[in-house]
């Protein structure tokens, strides 16, 4: 082989063992879904630390990243005492209801009142 083709041949075989070797880290794609009347909703816990430090966090569900949804796939939840033992990014199933009339001073959106909350596990093999 020419010394020319060689050092083309490695530095090939070194460019794509570089890119095989990284890891990329994706969105999901399917973050989760609700029920056609939102009574269930499926997705992942967000904390947000409050603009004030003395004043408790807002959690948030995200169920989806579609501008389509007439919530932009998110809810404000309530009552925070539901979220007890969680810290955030969790995956749960949520039963409740919307409640538009709800409002916060330092926080927009739509608030979610929570009946009932289950954790799911990855079910990924390790």
């Amino acid at each position: 082989m020419k010394p020319h083709a060689r050092t083309i041949l490695i530095l090939a075989l070194c460019v794509l063992l570089s890119a095989c070797s990284g890891k990329k880290r994706y969105p999901d794609p399917s973050p989760g879904w609700h029920a056609a009347d939102y009574h269930v909703l499926f997705g992942r816990l967000q904390r947000v630390p409050a603009k004030n430090p003395d004043a408790p966090p807002t959690w948030i569900i995200r169920y989806g990243f579609n501008d389509a949804d007439k919530y932009a796939g998110k809810f404000n939840i309530t009552p925070p005492e539901r979220l007890a033992g969680f810290s955030g990014g969790e995956q749960v199933q949520l039963t409740g209801a919307i409640h538009p009339e709800m409002t916060q001073p330092d926080v927009g959106g739509t608030w979610y009142q929570v009946e009932t909350i289950r954790l799911w596990s990855s079910t990924k093999p390790q």
